[in-house]
């Protein structure tokens, strides 16, 4: 195999477009490696997986490939340190993962596509209490909420030694934070309001007032771009269940000096992607899986009389408002449960 030409290596190398096939090409030998450089470096935009906590590691699910992988190029934990309960993970869209211990809260950025870690101070004792938590990063900073306890910042660079809380949302019980185009977005869900924060000065920029929903409701906020989506059902539907639909949707345009919520029927050429801590949206063109003007969703099911949990697809049409469960591998396995939430990533290898 070594001995194809060089530039006709190059060209298949070239054409690959999954993560996963450019790293069995490079794993052939040193020439392929080679060849596949400029592959590896630059590959195109890949669509999204998702992070599964299962026990006793955590599991990547491949969608296109229908296929799970374990740990990925994870740095193996402390055994000392994750004596008694495994470390939480979880995802970010842009590449990363947040890795807590529970036992000692030590928390750390994990990349399980090139196995790049960045240490993180220790998280308040509070962050033991509950596996809800929110947060995001971006090139500068490290953002996270758990509960009603306000948002905490850890700065990336410089590097901080402790997490900082923003003061002016000390009394924000926060649900999902997403950061996009310089801006973190912080979404509670029992307000269902959105609040913009600049992700350099930590400054609030702007408040979002809700849609018009009736409160209390179950919501997901997504960003997509200048806008915002919020999707959205009454409490006393199961939210986001295999067989009942998002009862409304909304999108504004955050960057408005008036935002005003608009009713939303159409994303276009753009699938949705949502779990319990983020929303964002993705282009379908060149995915020949993902279906134009979707929403995506992970649902988490216990079997019964067990430790063990059930993970499923569902893909929502926002035209026909109808709900399917998407036919995969995930649909016939059942998993011991861990610390963390199901979340989805978009595969990288870019560590900026």
């Amino acid at each position: 195999m070594a001995a194809i030409a060089p530039d006709l290596l190059s060209i298949v190398s070239g054409g690959l477009t999954e993560l996963a096939d450019i790293a069995r090409f490079r794993s052939v030998c040193t020439t392929w490696r080679d060849a596949g450089e400029d592959a590896a470096a630059f590959p195109p935009l890949q669509p999204p997986w998702l992070v599964l906590p299962s026990s006793p590691s955590p599991l990547f699910f491949c969608p296109p490939e229908d296929r799970l992988y374990p740990n990925l190029r994870l740095p193996v934990p402390n055994p000392q340190a994750n004596r008694r309960r495994g470390r939480r993970l979880y995802a970010s869209p842009h590449g990363w993962t947040l890795a807590i211990d529970p036992t000692g809260l030590a928390a750390s950025l994990l990349h399980p596509f090139t196995g790049a870690a960045r240490p993180l101070p220790p998280l308040p004792a509070y962050f033991a209490e509950t596996d809800d938590l929110a947060w995001d990063l971006s090139p500068f900073a490290v953002m996270a909420s758990c509960g009603e306890r306000g948002v905490l910042v850890c700065s990336l660079d410089p590097p901080a030694d402790s997490w900082v809380p923003i003061p002016a949302m000390a009394d924000y019980s926060v649900s999902s934070i997403d950061y996009a185009a310089g801006d973190f977005f912080v979404f509670e869900e029992d307000a269902c309001r959105a609040t913009v924060v600049d992700a350099v000065t930590r400054e609030v920029t702007a408040v979002i007032p809700a849609p018009p929903v009736e409160l209390p409701t179950e919501a997901r906020m997504v960003v997509a771009g200048d806008e915002l989506f919020v999707l959205t059902k009454p409490k006393w539907m199961y939210v986001f269940d295999d067989d009942v639909d998002f009862s409304k949707a909304f999108c504004v345009n955050h960057r408005s000096p008036n935002p005003a919520w608009q009713n939303l029927t159409s994303i276009g050429d753009r699938a949705v992607f949502v779990d319990s801590i983020h929303g964002f949206a993705v282009g379908t063109a060149g995915f020949r899986n993902l279906e134009s003007n979707t929403v995506y969703s992970v649902t988490t099911k216990e079997v019964n009389r067990s430790s063990n949990v059930k993970y499923s697809i569902s893909a929502f049409n926002l035209e026909t408002r109808t709900t399917k469960k998407l036919a995969c591998r995930l649909d016939r396995l059942e998993m011991a449960q861990r610390g963390g939430k199901a979340s989805w990533i978009i595969p990288s290898l870019k560590e900026a």
